[in-house]
């Protein structure tokens, strides 16, 4: 076996003897200031960098936009820097530092999630995200895409020097795929539909029925934990539109419904069966 260079021992040492994924490559200050804006980053939020390198978006956002953050690497090195940065930045109270594998980090306190790394990290990250990281949270990464998980927004940004970078960011869905039993509030009593959504991340299908009388579902859209879609079929000479707009929570789902032609909002309820 061939003996380690001097450099490689030492970056094998600051990594506790697992070599970094990737190497550390700074971001632009327009790259993060981007990243944070597409973010919506306030300071409720609470930012986890993984593979934090020198700690600048954690510093940026804890000191541009009063947010907590967390900055995890691999790299004793490079957490002792971003230590020592945000010191110098006053803001080192606000963000706390972790020496850790990010596959081994607990993200379930993310609404955040900030990447740098590789096309191939991002998606072996994808199933960690999707199991800790609650519905509704932003997760953006400079440049790197999640395979066949299509971005909810994509900005091209071009650094002083003339480079370009891609910025792009997904807000996580919350899990509606399978069926629901839908009541709405009427007068004078509740109407009950059974919808079954079809679900690739953001994006959903379905279809519908009323005591066996199939519907259409259309215009169906997931943000986050917040979803909506429309419920239609011919009635006599019309057809018959309602339009449900609502939270996800868990198992269940609610929220108000309209229909063409009135102007009262009503209330509606989902669970799994």
């Amino acid at each position: 076996m061939r003996a380690a260079s001097p450099a490689l021992a030492a970056v094998l040492l600051a990594c506790g003897g697992h070599p970094p994924d990737v190497i550390f490559l700074p971001s632009a200050t327009d790259v993060v200031t981007r990243m944070l804006e597409i973010a919506r980053v306030d300071s409720t939020d609470v930012v986890f960098d993984l593979g934090c390198g020198d700690g600048r978006i954690v510093i940026a956002e804890a000191r541009d936009r009063g947010a907590r953050g967390v900055c995890v690497d691999i790299d004793t090195s490079l957490v002792a820097k971003s230590r020592h940065n945000a010191d110098t930045a006053g803001v080192a109270d606000r963000i706390e530092f972790r020496h850790a594998d990010m596959f081994e980090t607990d993200l379930g306190s993310a609404t955040v999630v900030a990447l740098y790394l590789s096309p191939s990290l991002n998606v072996r990250l994808r199933p960690k995200l999707f199991r800790e990281v609650r519905p509704g949270a932003w997760i953006v990464s400079h440049n790197f895409d999640m395979g066949d998980w299509k971005p909810d927004t994509v900005v091209r940004v071009t650094w002083p020097a003339g480079t370009t970078s891609t910025v792009q960011a997904w807000q996580l869905p919350a899990d509606v795929a399978g069926t629901w039993d839908i009541a709405v509030s009427d007068d004078p009593a509740e109407r009950r539909f059974r919808v079954h959504f079809v679900q690739q991340y953001q994006q959903l299908s379905g279809t519908a029925s009323e005591e066996g009388h199939a519907m259409t579902v259309a215009g169906a859209r997931l943000a986050g934990d917040s979803v909506g879609f429309e419920l239609s079929r011919p009635t006599g000479d019309h057809l018959e539109l309602l339009r449900l707009s609502g939270t996800v929570s868990g198992s269940e789902m609610m929220g108000t419904v309209s229909s063409a032609g009135s102007a009262a909002a009503r209330s509606w309820r989902a669970a799994r069966p």
